[in-house]
């Protein structure tokens, strides 16, 4: 009797930064890339405090020219630390609290991965506001899932504490490469059952996701490492303010 060969895992990298934000490349040449050098199924672009990369990305895959998925994403900048934020169509303000923009999210009806928790190297959510979180009687405030992979020196430091901490917390576990250039696109990703955007949403909800990847050495970190600082330190914030006048003063 012959057995079929297992169905292939889906291969998702649901954290990465365009130029639109403080990654190096265009959200097309991302898309390209994917396209040509990986074997990803799914894709978010999730620039800072940013959502037009996201939509940019969600109608050029629309056109058909791409065999994987993309969905809308963005990383919020909150008080206690970045939190991703999916199917959403729309910028959340900075600096809230987490519970409020948690809420303010599953309230529009997207979906949160908490990013590189615990870590000291970049601003990331705590143990204790994430426990108070889960501990919380109000469903709408639990965040989706947390990310316990994640390849940069940033997520490698608080790696396993964070793999203990989600003993206690319990949610559906993703990995994401956090990438700022090319070259680190799906170095860490979300295994699933099935390859669409739904397979996924269904997965996550049934906690049946799993991280992957490989940690980044030091020629992965220094790639483009000061364009990007540059870009991170200095020119996106530096719209974010110009976009906050414009906003002030149409008010």
């Amino acid at each position: 009797m012959t057995t079929a060969p297992a169905a292939r895992a889906g291969q998702a990298d649901l954290h990465m930064h365009s130029a639109v934000g403080d990654g190096l490349a265009s959200v097309r040449a991302i898309l390209d890339h994917v396209e040509r050098n990986t074997d990803l199924d799914l894709i978010a672009i999730t620039d800072h405090d940013e959502i037009r990369g996201a939509l940019e990305a969600r109608e050029l895959a629309a056109g058909g020219r791409y065999r994987f998925g993309v969905i809308t994403g963005t990383e919020i900048t909150t008080r206690q630390g970045h939190l991703l934020a999916y199917d959403v169509e729309r910028r959340y303000p900075m600096l809230r609290s987490l519970r409020d923009t948690v809420r303010e999210v599953h309230d529009d009806g997207g979906w949160v991965i908490v990013p590189h928790p615990l870590s000291w190297l970049t601003l990331s959510a705590g143990r204790g506001a994430l426990c108070r979180l889960m501990d919380d009687p109000d469903p709408r405030v639990h965040p989706d899932a947390i990310e316990l992979f994640n390849p940069s020196v940033a997520g490698r430091v608080a790696h396993r504490r964070a793999i203990r901490l989600n003993q206690r917390l319990g949610l559906a576990a993703t990995g994401g490469s956090d990438a700022h250039h090319l070259a680190n696109v799906g170095t860490a990703r979300t295994t699933f059952p099935g390859r669409s955007a739904d397979d996924f949403r269904v997965a996550l909800r049934a906690r049946a996701t799993a991280p992957a990847g490989v940690f980044w050495g030091v020629r992965a970190h220094l790639h483009g490492f000061a364009e990007q600082q540059w870009r991170a330190m200095l020119l996106a914030p530096t719209r974010k303010v110009a976009r906050a006048l414009a906003g002030t003063r149409a008010g």
